[in-house]
């Protein structure tokens, strides 16, 4: 998905019912444990019951390892949500997509029909609220074999849904973790440091899907904050867009990238046609010292559309090199604001004789 102008990686947890062909889909950030089971429990709730069954693959999220005779060992935490819910769960064999081919052709179905091209979010709530509305209006379609829509289908099989008990399951878990010389602990691979304990030391860190906490033995918290996976972003790469733009101008209409430019700059690429290859030739050079969005920031402010690149390149690096306005401060006396030294003061002190002072 593309936020701000930047690329973001979002897993999509599938859940999909073969009898009506109806599906639910959520997104996630990672494929973790907490993310799993955060992610069934949010599709739970948009079917409005739990599967009697629930068929998975060996995720390293729910299973341990495969034992002989094909028993399986799962997690405590997936087998804790199991019990929570009370669905039985089947587990396909190793290398065996075709024991669950529903979701596998659903899950190629969904990144062709909803995430091609990437769409623009403004955040994780507002995208899965978009991913849902898709997956409902898809079930207007008719169903592939059964001569009925997927939503008349979908009535019947959600008669058999177990009932959603009244509270979720908290979904979190425990990890021990050393606090280095640096006051650092590594949370997700990433070492962050975490201010006012004592090292070297030994903390608890709670994992929630989106944040963790670092506590310490006593359950202190030292620390609270999102999650480092979460905020991971890449760069549009626009200095090679508009590198290819700038050999096919007409593309610039039907790329999949135009989206993603802010508006300011997509009106000033079109405000004149026969002036489009130069002007993006003229932004792309301008991308080696500012950002699309200070360039785009200065278009909007303003609305200088008649000038050629360079021009605007002239204007933005006049204003970086201006003063800062002048700061606001409340703490001058009233009766000094404004006031004015009379010099004439000072000379009679200096040169009694000459400025008519004395020299008492």
């Amino acid at each position: 998905v593309t936020k701000e102008g930047k690329e973001k990686d979002r897993s999509i947890l599938i859940l999909s019912f073969p009898y009506s062909n109806a599906a639910y889909a959520y997104p996630l950030p990672a494929e973790n444990s907490e993310c799993f089971l955060y992610g069934l429990t949010q599709l739970f709730r948009q079917a409005g019951g739990v599967p009697r069954k629930l068929r998975i693959d060996n995720l390293a999220a729910a299973v341990v390892s495969i034992r002989k005779g094909g028993e399986r060992q799962y997690t405590e935490a997936f087998e804790r949500f199991r019990l929570h819910y009370g669905f039985d769960v089947q587990a396909c064999n190793p290398y065996s997509g075709h024991e669950k081919g529903n979701v596998e052709r659903k899950v190629y179905y969904t990144r062709q029909h909803c995430f091609v091209p990437a769409p623009l979010i403004e955040g994780d709530e507002e995208l899965a609220e978009w991913l849902h509305r898709k997956m409902i209006e898809d079930r207007a379609r008719p169903h592939y074999e059964k001569g009925r829509t997927i939503e008349e289908l979908w009535q019947e099989e959600q008669k058999e849904l177990l009932v959603l008990p009244e509270r979720d399951l908290p979904i979190f878990s425990f990890h021990h973790a050393n606090v280095n010389k640096y006051g650092e602990v590594t949370v997700d691979g990433e070492a962050l440091v975490v201010h006012g304990i004592p090292v070297p030391n030994r903390v608890l860190v709670k994992k929630e899907w989106d944040r963790f906490m670092v506590l310490s033995q006593e359950g202190e918290v030292y620390l609270e904050a999102p999650r480092p996976y979460t905020k991971k972003r890449r760069e549009l790469p626009w200095k090679d867009i508009l590198a290819e733009w700038a050999q096919k101008p007409r593309v610039v209409e039907y790329s999949r990238f135009r989206v993603y430019l802010p508006e300011a700059i997509r009106k000033y690429f079109m405000e004149q046609p026969k002036q489009t290859a130069s002007r993006i030739r003229g932004v792309q050079k301008l991308l080696e010292r500012y950002t699309v969005y200070e360039i785009a920031q200065w278009l909007d402010k303003y609305q200088r559309w008649d000038l050629t690149p360079h021009e605007i390149g002239v204007l933005m690096e006049a204003k970086r090199s201006e003063y800062p306005a002048k700061w606001e401060e409340a703490y001058t006396p009233s009766v000094l604001v404004d006031y004015e030294t009379d010099l004439h003061v000072y000379d009679q002190r200096l040169c009694p004789s000459r400025e008519g002072g004395s020299r008492a």
